[in-house]
C-alpha cells in the first residue's frame, strides 16, 4: 500500500463548493484513480501548498496545473445544454476548456454529465417501457457509447498529473466483472399457462 506524506496530498481549488463537485471529485480521484485529495476555497492555503494541487475555476491563479471550469458543477436544476464534440488526443470529449487549461476540456463537468446520465432528465420520447432509448444518447450519437469514458479520461488524466508532479501517489486498482440478467426477458413467461410457449414453439416448427 503507498504513503501518503501531507505535502503530496493532491490539493484541488475551486471558488465554490457544490454537492455536484464534491460528487465528481469522489468519483474520479477517490473511487477511479485512488488518489489521496483535498479542496480549497481559500487561495491562501492553496498557494501555501508545495504538493501537487490543480486550479479549477475560471482562471488560474498562478502557474498551477489549471483546468478551466464549466458553469454545470456550480449550477442548481436541469439546464439544456449545445454540446460540441471535440477530440483529447484519442479519445471524444465535450465542454471545451480554451488555450489556457492544461487539458483541452472541462472533465470534470463533463464526467458529471455523463454519470448523472445529464440528458435523461432533459425532455425526449421515450420507448414502450418508459426508458430513455440509448440510440437518442450523445453517447450514441458519438460513437462512444461502449466506451467507459469517464474512466479512461480519468487515467488519461492521471498519466499527466503524474509528468507534472512525479511525487503524486495513487493506488492500483482491482477489477472484477459483474454480469446483467435483463429482467424483462428472464421473466417474460412468469405468469403464463404452461402451454402458451410450447403453442408458440410448434407455431414456429
Amino acid at each position: 500500500m503507498c504513503t501518503f506524506g501531507t505535502s503530496m496530498k493532491l490539493l484541488i481549488y475551486t471558488h465554490k463548493v457544490t454537492q455536484r463537485f464534491s460528487y465528481v471529485m469522489r468519483q474520479v480521484f477517490d473511487r477511479i484513480l485512488q488518489v489521496e485529495f483535498e479542496t480549497t476555497t481559500k487561495v491562501e492555503d492553496f498557494i501555501k501548498h508545495t504538493g501537487p494541487k490543480i486550479t479549477y475555476a475560471k482562471q488560474p491563479l498562478q502557474n498551477e496545473f489549471f483546468i478551466r471550469a464549466n458553469d454545470l458543477l456550480f449550477e442548481r436544476g436541469i439546464n439544456d445544454f449545445h454540446i460540441e464534440m471535440g477530440k483529447w488526443e484519442e479519445l471524444p470529449c465535450f465542454f471545451e476548456a480554451g488555450e489556457r487549461s492544461n487539458i483541452p476540456f472541462d472533465i470534470f463537468s463533463a464526467s458529471f454529465f455523463l454519470l448523472s446520465r445529464y440528458e435523461e432528465y432533459l425532455p425526449h420520447v421515450k420507448d414502450e417501457l418508459g426508458r430513455f432509448k440509448p440510440n437518442d444518447s450523445m453517447a450514441f450519437q458519438n460513437g462512444f457509447l461502449q466506451l467507459p469514458l469517464v474512466d479512461l479520461w480519468a487515467f488519461k488524466l492521471l498519466k499527466v498529473l503524474t509528468i507534472r508532479f512525479p511525487d503524486l501517489t495513487y493506488k492500483s486498482r482491482e477489477y472484477k466483472f459483474t454480469p446483467i440478467v435483463n429482467v424483462v426477458q428472464s421473466h417474460r413467461y412468469a405468469y403464463a399457462r404452461l402451454c402458451a410457449p410450447l403453442g408458440g414453439l410448434l407455431r414456429t416448427c
